[in-house]
This record gives structure tokens, C-alpha cells and sequence, in this order.
């Protein structure tokens, strides 16, 4: 994940560093609980063969998302199986940029696209986290970032590198490349993002997409009163797991101020996020946070390097 570097300087590296830790062979915070650390190190175990049992529907998922929804400018695997900690009872995440005006328009058409997928996988484990009301949920969108917000990003915090990192490009590589040369400040954290590689697009011929329109207003405020409809009732049926709502409410102060439903920031100034540039092995601590429905979350907020294989 670091980058190309001999093993025996990232040993080196890793114990003149207080603050960290090497457990076979991962490189952990002092913080990281040995339950935890238990548990990455299984998931890290079981991300090949889970992946491969759901890999075809990622490719099928994504050739129909970028027919059928020509705003998209580049759809990003994320989340655990972009990390490679992925087990078939996570969802599938996706981060996309589309073109302005468009966010919740997008937000609605992946997730009616995704329909299909939910109900042939209706029988697929689940846990507290991906367990919906209806139908399990498979593929599932984590961050949609319009053209006007990343050039560059507001937030310019490890927290928010380390999510650009992990954003893998399916399709529409040639614009993620174009959205790294907006925002040099990655360089800082990830200097092997810009170095070049091998494509890893996963639709690599032409494909037939419908023709793209400008965005209508109306039609957008339509579809962000239809999805906040729907999110709202899903936290409604979780306000008995408090877990749950706690992972929800950890992961929207980690996406702020790009998460859905949430007030939008103008690319002014570097925004720093409180909490994200903390070092690591500091002490987390507690927030409250109202969600949809009026339900009270106290959580404890994590940093960045304590996320285990969660998205932003």
C-alpha cells in the first residue's frame, strides 16, 4: 500500500515509529485491539476467495451503470474490497464523479440499477451493518463526487487521501488521472498514486451509452427527496442497533462535507476536518450526532489509520 520499498526499510521504518506495530506482517497502531487485529488479518485471508464469488457482478454492475447513466465520469471500486478485506457478507462499494447537477440524479439511478443485483443475491449472508429491511444490499454507493468539487477537493487530510488511494478505477481512468493532477497535494501522502501503472479499468472496448443531457433542476430535487425518503426509513428500522447507527454516523462525519445529504462547501480553501490528522495511538473521543428521525448517536470517532477496512 506504500508503495514499492524493501521490506526491511519498512521494518526499520515501522520500530523507530512509537506509535506502531507489525503483526504477521501488518502494520498496525499500538491502538489496534488484538480482537481487531484478528479480524483484518482473517478478512485479509478470505478477500480472494470471497471477491472472485462476486466479481462478475461487479463487472456486469458497472458496464449497466455506465450504459444506462451517461453523467458518470468515472466509477471507482472502494471500500473493503478495494482494501482487500472483503467477505461476502460486506456490501460493494463504489465512489463516482458525475457531472454538476447531477449528484442525487446519479444517486438514484445506481441504486434502482443495483435493484436487480440485491434480489438475485436475496439469500447472500448479511451482517448488523448490510442487513436491510427488504432485500440485502450488494452494490452500494459510498461517495459521488460532482466535476466542481474536485478540482481540487476542499479537504486536503490524510482521512481523505488515504480514500482516494483505495478509490480504484473500473472506468473512466483517464478522468480519475485528471482529478489527481487537481488536487498535487495527494503527492504528500501517496506519491505512488502518480506514478504510472497498468490500467486497471475493467471495461477496456466502447460501449454504447445513451446520450448525455443537461441536468434538470427539477428532476434533481425530485430524486434527492425520493433517496432522503428512503434513507431515512432504513436508519428508521436500525433505531434499536445502536451499532449500526453508530457505523453510519462515524463513516458521514468521515465523508463530510461531501455525504449525501449533507450542506456542500465551495471550493475556496483546504478544509481540515477535525480529528483527521491526529497522530496515531491518540485518544478517540466521544460525539454525539443526531440522525434522520431524530435519533441520538453517541459514538467514539476514529482516525484514519484505525478504520479497518470500512469506507469513508
Amino acid at each position: 500500500m506504500g508503495g514499492a520499498e524493501p521490506e526491511e526499510r519498512v521494518y526499520a521504518a515501522v520500530l523507530q515509529n512509537k506509535n506502531l506495530a507489525i503483526s504477521s506482517g501488518l502494520v498496525h497502531s499500538h491502538h489496534f485491539s488484538p480482537e481487531r487485529l484478528t479480524k483484518s488479518l482473517q478478512r485479509q485471508a478470505l478477500h480472494g476467495e470471497h471477491q472472485k464469488q462476486y466479481w462478475k457482478e461487479v463487472e456486469r454492475y458497472v458496464r449497466e451503470l455506465v450504459q444506462n447513466t451517461p453523467q458518470i465520469r468515472a466509477v471507482c471500486l472502494a471500500g473493503s474490497m478495494s482494501a482487500g478485506g472483503f467477505v461476502h457478507s460486506d456490501d460493494v462499494d463504489f465512489n463516482l464523479f458525475v457531472e454538476p447537477g447531477t449528484l442525487y440524479t446519479s444517486y438514484l439511478q445506481a441504486n434502482m440499477q443495483a435493484l436487480g443485483f440485491s434480489l438475485r443475491h436475496r439469500h447472500r449472508p448479511t451482517d448488523a451493518h448490510t442487513q436491510r429491511p427488504l432485500l440485502p444490499k450488494l452494490m452500494s454507493i459510498n461517495v459521488i463526487w460532482t466535476a466542481d468539487q474536485v478540482q481540487p477537493f476542499t479537504r486536503h487530510d490524510s482521512a481523505m487521501a488515504l480514500e482516494i488511494f483505495l478509490s480504484r478505477p473500473l472506468w473512466g481512468e483517464s478522468y480519475f488521472r485528471a482529478v489527481l493532477d487537481h488536487n498535487l497535494w495527494l503527492k504528500e501522502y501517496f506519491p505512488q498514486l502518480f506514478e504510472p501503472k497498468p490500467s486497471k479499468s475493467i471495461i477496456t472496448i466502447p460501449i454504447l451509452r445513451q446520450t448525455a443531457r443537461p441536468p434538470n433542476p427539477l428532476l434533481e430535487q425530485a430524486s434527492r427527496l425520493l433517496t432522503y425518503s428512503a434513507w431515512r426509513w432504513v436508519m428508521w428500522t436500525r433505531r434499536h442497533n445502536p451499532e449500526a447507527l453508530a457505523r453510519v454516523a462515524h463513516i458521514r462525519r468521515c465523508q463530510s462535507p461531501y455525504g449525501l445529504f449533507q450542506e456542500r462547501t465551495p471550493n475556496t480553501k483546504p478544509l481540515r476536518v477535525p480529528g483527521h490528522n491526529k497522530r496515531v495511538g491518540s485518544e478517540s473521543h466521544s460525539q454525539e450526532t443526531i440522525l434522520p428521525g431524530g435519533i441520538n448517536v453517541r459514538s467514539k470517532s476514529h482516525n484514519a489509520e484505525n478504520r479497518d477496512y470500512q469506507s469513508m
